[in-house]
């Protein structure tokens, strides 16, 4: 949530206000892909809901923003339906997708990611799907790290790993 929860313009009287309400999840979709850059299907994983239901967030939430900003509306954010995971704010992903450090190859974070369930489960020990995958391909993290894959998916993520050596 942010600090300011209710954002209005300036030279509207109060009593002739209209307010758009613009829930938590609404404004955590536009933070990750507006703001963070994030694609779609990354901001999804991140939280923990299908790529559709993101979308259909994302364009709910920026018809709300617009109309407030074109009609001079106030924005109440409030109401929802969410839960903050035990692990918030998120590891820091940058724009670039899911790059990391030059000495770990994006390539193989972003198989070894596809891979994954993207449930962000925390069970590997590592707070997120992305975290384990780079920890996995830099070596910092056995390629059994991922609590909730089976056998096939593991023989996958070694694959990945032995390519290019």
């Amino acid at each position: 949530m942010p600090l300011t929860p209710y954002f209005q313009p300036l030279g509207i009287p109060p009593n002739q206000m209209r307010t758009i309400n613009l829930t938590p999840e609404e404004l955590e979709v536009l933070r990750l892909v507006d703001l963070e850059g994030l694609y779609q299907e990354d901001a999804a994983a991140i939280m923990g809901i299908s790529r559709r239901t993101l979308w259909n967030d994302l364009k709910k939430a920026r018809k709300k923003v617009v109309n407030a900003l074109v009609n001079g509306y106030a924005i109440r954010i409030a109401g929802g339906n969410y839960a903050i995971h035990p692990s918030f704010p998120h590891p820091d992903i940058r724009p670039n997708r899911l790059s990391v450090s030059d000495e770990v190859d994006n390539e193989k974070v972003r198989k070894i990611f596809e891979l994954f369930p993207k449930t962000n489960c925390g069970a590997c020990g590592y707070s997120s799907c992305i975290e384990c995958a780079k920890a996995i391909a830099s070596r910092d993290a056995s390629p059994d790290a991922c609590r909730i894959i089976g056998s096939k998916i593991k023989d996958d993520v070694m694959k990945i790993l032995e390519e290019g050596r």
